[in-house]
């Protein structure tokens, strides 16, 4: 699969509150993201399920702070259901 359409069930099972699935989505997302382009969809998808972030040499810098991203992001997902 990829990385866009890994993000997109990460999305659904997040509204799901599937926490279990998301967790195995976003290990999925590490193994197509090592090469650095889309990593930042693991902090999206960390995001959605209100997880913390993975351990990970570089996490991007967001624009409005981590934690106004973190809320925006997870608020969608509230906003979905």
């Amino acid at each position: 699969m990829t990385p866009s359409l890994e993000l997109a069930l990460a999305f659904h099972q997040a509204v799901l509150e599937d926490h279990d699935a998301v967790s195995a989505t976003i290990t999925r997302l590490r193994e197509l993201t090592q090469d650095g382009d889309h990593a930042y969809y693991i902090d999206f998808a960390c995001f959605m399920a209100d997880l913390p972030l993975p351990p990970r040499a570089h996490h991007p810098q967001w624009l409005d702070g981590e934690q106004a991203t973190r809320g925006s992001v997870h608020g969608s997902v509230r906003f979905s259901v």
